[in-house]
């Protein structure tokens, strides 16, 4: 499995559904339109007009939208009503990753594990999956873990590999997240890396999983409970 094989095939596929997924926290002033103009593009993209989803995306992107960008590279990746251009990818993903778009951040890893329209530097990889690691994308923490187990880019440490693929599955534990093929390989993978560790470096990564998990609660229900400033109610919880 690893960075290629099962994780890298899943990863692609939800790439492009990440970029859809994730929306900007809060909207400056003067930005309705630019809403109006994603919203139209990803509708247009789910009902399979990828022409559609492009001209209103693309000025977006130029405008410096790191979503818009994201998407736009997703695109390219896939050659997803586009041909399959690397480079083109590469200078909107990165586009977007500068700006801290998690999505962008975990296509740059992936473009870089792979060498796709870049050499294949796995440390330049490792860097951006860590950062999009640390807002909590499961499969950038699934990848990095990998990376860990095996050393490359970054130095072979089991205790960090358990603990960024026990991690990944606790995130994609939420059934709103959809991952749980990303789950899945992230909990396989630790059982394997946990076969050639000492009871101790074991315990360690699971402290380390206990105490990160804490965090991760509070963030997740601090961002559920939050209320809107709108005064509107707040959206569900995934088991109401």
């Amino acid at each position: 499995m690893g960075v290629t094989g099962r994780a890298r095939r899943g990863a692609r596929r939800r790439a492009i559904a990440l970029a859809l997924a994730f929306a900007l926290a809060a909207l400056a002033p003067g930005m309705g339109a630019a809403v109006a103009d994603w919203d139209e593009g990803q509708a247009a993209f789910e009902r399979g007009d990828v022409a559609a989803a492009l001209e209103a995306w693309m000025p977006l992107a130029e405008a410096g939208d790191a979503r818009a960008q994201a998407a736009l590279g997703s695109l390219y990746i896939h050659g997803t009503g586009v041909p399959v251009d690397h480079a083109e990818a590469l200078r909107w993903t990165r586009m977007a990753a500068e700006q801290g778009d998690v999505t962008g951040q975990f296509n740059m890893g992936t473009l870089y594990a792979g060498g796709f329209g870049v050499e294949r530097d796995y440390a330049e990889a490792a860097r951006w999956f860590a950062r999009a690691g640390e807002q909590d994308d499961a499969a950038s923490r699934f990848n990095l873990g990998v990376l860990h187990a095996r050393g490359l880019g970054v130095p072979k440490d089991d205790v960090e590999a358990l603990f960024l693929l026990s991690t990944a599955t606790i995130i994609a534990g939420d059934p709103e997240a959809n991952l749980q093929e990303v789950g899945a390989a992230a909990e396989h993978y630790a059982y394997v890396v946990m076969m050639t560790m000492e009871e101790p470096e074991v315990a360690l990564a699971i402290e380390r999983t206990r105490e990160w998990e804490e965090a991760f609660l509070r963030r997740y229900l601090m961002q559920r409970f939050r209320r809107p400033e709108n005064g509107d109610a707040l959206d569900p919880l995934p088991f109401e």
